[in-house]
């Protein structure tokens, strides 16, 4: 039996949706509730009226100008979209991670090496940014904080070979297997005969024309993972793919066939030339080193421990963008690595002092300083040192002429009794705030009369010039040249071999040091 159909319902027959009750009518002579009817747009000109505005959706009308500065030109995050290219891409958001930076203990031993053998005083800020200006010679420790109302943790994965790590296991197990496997296996180049078939098609890379072989051929994935491992590391086996064409020209397919004569094999290291070893393809030795090798390489450590130079290599850009952070937070204001040095060089018995001031930059210096008697001195030392005393802040060519002054101002400056600032090279007298700084060039016209020598004629004291050194006078090695070092890090970071810089000039303190005195 058929249904009839039921008759649909008119809801223009219920009229309009109007609860207002009578007075509210009555008093107010509008309806509220009321479905509005559609009101006319303006026509072109015509201005709005006051209070009269455009209902949600509504676009505007031919003509209507947008006022100026009503456009909002930055997007949501504060990134300006670019024109006709959607949405501005987003920072990647930082790992929830705590980041203390160190320094790198090798780099650190050399360090306290140099400022051993050396008298000089260096500030301690200057060191501090000479380690931040190498980041093989930073050491972080990153922590993961807590996730709130869970127990679980970021957890890393890390190299013991190189220190590479990442939040995910296979990104380490692929730089292994890249970077370490040559470290246990040798290759090598074998002749073999041609590939026998009949083969329809041949995949050719289209970035740098290369054959690549069938790809029905065994060794077909193996070459196109070689060919990412090789030449283009940045980009991924989907989107190399990509970029293979396959030709079906019987001469391109002929070319690759004569040309595939040679074979890269592998056999363990050290056993190349050892004739009846069995050699392995690549993907061989990639599933023998997984087994025997690969567990003793990775780590999975609570904290992270990692060179700043490694961990902005990590394929994990939040970790990245983490320790970049932290790296621009501690070079506007290096206190965490000025607080590792100070305790590393207290323990070694370097000894501290603030200049001019109390509130003052502070320095470190091996040498033990204690102010010169000059009552119980010779004269040449005592007039060297009264005259540094008088002059704060002069540097060498400033002193008196005399026979042996460079070897009497070395002897000060090793015994302590003397100040030298490694940076600008100049000299003051020990106090319990040595001076220094540019403002301490400002000294009274009063020149000093060294005492006469042997010969009877008198040393004058001259500002501008090298004073006139006697030639068979011997120049400590302390007392040589400046000779620039490149910067070696970790194992080294750049050092001078001079104890006395010919610098004048002040440097902002938020520089890192150029070189170290030895």
């Amino acid at each position: 039996m058929e249904q009839e159909e039921s008759p649909k319902l008119d809801l223009g027959s219920l009229g309009s949706f109007d609860f207002t009750p009578d007075w509210a009518k009555k008093d107010a002579g509008v309806t509220v509730g009321k479905v509005r009817p559609e009101r006319d747009r303006p026509a072109f000109g015509d201005k709005k009226s006051f209070g009269d505005k455009r209902q949600f959706g509504d676009k505007r009308s031919f003509g209507e100008k947008r006022q100026f500065g009503s456009k909002k030109p930055f997007s949501r995050d504060g990134d300006r979209k670019p024109f006709g290219r959607g949405p501005a891409p987003e920072r990647p958001r930082p790992l929830d991670v705590d980041v203390k930076i160190l320094p790198e203990t090798k780099a650190l031993g050399t360090i306290i090496r140099k400022l051993q053998q050396d008298a000089h005083a260096y500030k301690l800020k200057d060191l501090a940014y000479f380690f931040l200006d190498n980041p093989g010679s930073v050491l972080l420790k990153i922590t993961p904080r807590a996730a709130e109302g869970a127990q679980a943790q970021q957890t890393f994965c890390q190299c013991k070979a190189c220190g590479f790590a990442s939040v995910k296991e296979e990104d380490v197990v692929e730089h292994a297997l890249s970077a370490h496997l040559s470290d246990y296996y040798d290759s090598k180049e074998v002749e073999v005969e041609p590939p026998k078939g009949n083969f329809s098609c041949v995949a050719k890379c289209g970035l740098s024309g290369e054959l690549l072989g069938p790809p029905n051929i065994h060794e077909f994935n193996a070459i196109v993972k070689e060919m990412i491992r090789t030449r283009y590391p940045d980009m991924s086996e989907e989107q190399y793919r990509s970029k293979i064409e396959m030709v079906r020209d019987p001469e391109t397919i002929e070319a690759w066939r004569k040309g595939a004569v040679k074979k890269t094999v592998f056999v363990p290291k050290g056993q190349a030339e050892v004739e009846g070893v069995a050699t392995l393809t690549r993907e061989q030795a990639e599933g023998e080193f997984r087994r025997t090798v690969l567990p003793s390489l990775i780590d999975r450590p609570k904290n992270l421990m990692i060179t700043a130079d490694v961990a902005m290599k990590s394929p994990v850009k939040p970790l990245v963008w983490a320790v970049r952070d932290a790296l621009e937070l501690e070079r506007r204001s290096p206190y965490n690595m000025c607080f590792a040095l100070r305790g590393a060089f207290h323990h070694r018995k370097l000894n501290f002092f603030r200049a001019n001031d109390a509130r003052g930059p502070e320095f470190v210096t091996s040498a033990e300083l204690k102010e010169f008697d000059a009552a119980h001195a010779i004269p040449e030392l005592a007039a060297i040192a009264k005259f540094i005393a008088e002059h704060p802040c002069c540097d060498r060519t400033e002193l008196p002429a005399g026979e042996g002054t460079l070897q009497h101002l070395q002897w000060l400056v090793s015994t302590g009794h003397v100040v030298a600032f490694a940076k600008m090279g100049v000299y003051s007298a020990v106090e319990k705030f040595p001076k220094y700084g540019p403002q301490w060039k400002k000294r009274s016209a009063k020149k000093f009369e060294a005492p006469k020598s042997e010969s009877g004629e008198t040393g004058a004291a001259e500002v501008a010039g090298e004073p006139p050194v006697p030639q068979d006078a011997p120049v400590p090695p302390a007392e040589q040249p400046a000779v620039q070092e490149q910067p070696a890090a970790p194992e080294a970071p750049a050092a001078q071999d001079t104890t006395v810089s010919e610098e004048k000039k002040e440097e902002p303190q938020n520089e890192a040091p150029t070189q170290l005195a030895e």
